[in-house]
């Protein structure tokens, strides 16, 4: 049962992109192109590196991925027992496997030298090709099945590593729906709270004219508007708390490449009346960058909101000027809006952004506008900034990821 056919050969061994490494080690050039012809078969991606001292050996050791060492134990300067001790001490060959080639006679004492000095088996000259073919593959396929292991373990901390970030994701994501959801609690409380004790309050004197004899119709005129006024407000606080609410499902909102000069004329239509108002001047350009792919209802809310902020909180002494315009910033798309208005000062920069924060009571609003367009910059992977200075202006930049 010596027939080489008895014996795996090492083409059937799976093999990686790159050729297997054999070192074969010995003194006389001869028996390393015997060695390496013995075990060569057609296409089994195994590359026999030949080194003939123990220098040699040890060099090409250090530079290259060896599967298996093939090492002669009688050479001149360094023998192969030195050679294999010096492996043995360096952590990047020391777990290379080493066969010992030796034609000393097979005596315990060389031997237990051999295991000794990091030997996993022995082949004694003259060598038998079915037992020399059988311990070499062998060795192969302990190696391949190592490098199999590794790459498994490297995939599975990768995969480790994307669940994690998908879990942190995720955490994120549910914190912040939490702080969403008391936002909305604190709303429901407060913000929603008073219009409805308002409303109340004009029922209740409302009805107490309605119940004099000859009720006052100018009076009764003035708590109607009154009572028109309360659940206008009480309207725009429930449509603010609904956009808040679909930001929640952003993601699937279409996109689209949108071009900034429509998208100012359409926000600047619905607000013409605001425009008149104020006698507010609008100065744009889109030279650098007229379009972007995003979601068209949600850069218009974006636009909506710094534009109409711009015009709103404008100051008193001066006529409104507002400039919009955008550019590219490395993988940013910028949109900046400008203005000369109240501008803010240094501690209320941050502040601006929270949900339902005003900062200028005498303005008509429910503090919600900033609070989306961070939302919808935010939940798009990108950033909004603020400069500001009080009695000057102030000047928002959104970057959008291109």
């Amino acid at each position: 049962m010596d027939t080489d056919h008895d014996i795996l050969p090492i083409t059937t061994l799976p093999t990686p992109t790159h050729p297997v490494k054999i070192l074969l080690v010995d003194d006389r050039e001869e028996n390393l192109v015997s060695l390496a012809s013995l075990l060569s078969e057609d296409g089994d991606n195994t590359e026999y590196l030949f080194a003939n001292s123990g220098e040699e050996a040890l060099k090409i050791a250090l530079q290259d991925e060896i599967a298996l060492i093939l090492l002669d134990v009688q050479m001149p300067g360094m023998n192969g027992y030195e050679v294999a001790r010096y492996l043995r001490d360096i952590s990047k060959t020391r777990d290379i496997p080493i066969i010992f080639v030796t034609a000393i006679h097979q005596q315990d004492v060389h031997v237990m030298e051999g295991f000794e000095a990091g030997a996993v088996d022995f082949l004694f000259k003259p060598l038998h090709p079915a037992i020399t073919k059988a311990k070499v593959a062998a060795f192969v396929r302990f190696y391949l099945q190592k490098k199999e292991i590794e790459r498994a373990h490297k995939r599975t901390q990768e995969i480790n590593r994307e669940l994690e970030e998908r879990v942190n994701a995720r955490t994120a994501e549910l914190t912040r729906v939490n702080k969403d959801l008391d936002n909305f609690v604190y709303t429901a409380s407060h913000d929603l709270k008073a219009p409805i004790n308002n409303i109340e309050g004009l029922a209740v004197a409302l009805r107490e004219v309605l119940n004099t004899p000859e009720p006052d119709h100018g009076e009764l005129n003035i708590i109607m508007n009154m009572i028109q006024d309360a659940i206008s407000r009480f309207k725009h606080t429930l449509m603010d708390l609904t956009e808040v609410a679909k930001l929640q499902h952003q993601d699937e909102t279409p996109i689209e490449s949108v071009r900034f000069a429509e998208l100012i004329d359409d926000v600047t239509l619905n607000i013409q009346d605001l425009i008149l108002k104020y006698d507010a001047t609008i100065d744009t350009d889109f030279s650098e960058v007229p379009a972007m792919v995003f979601s068209r209802k949600n850069l218009r809310s974006i636009v909506y909101n710094l534009v109409s902020n711009a015009i709103k909180y404008s100051s008193p002494e001066r006529q409104p000027l507002i400039e919009v315009s955008t550019y590219r910033e490395g993988a940013y798309t910028v949109f900046r809006v400008k203005d000369n208005g109240l501008g803010l000062k240094s501690e209320d920069r941050e502040k601006v952004f929270a949900m339902f924060k005003r900062l200028h009571a005498h303005v008509e609003g429910t503090g919600v506008g900033l609070a989306i367009v961070k939302r919808i910059v935010e939940n798009s992977d990108g950033r909004i900034e603020c400069d500001s200075e009080q009695g000057k202006g102030s000047e928002f930049r959104v970057y959008l990821r291109s």
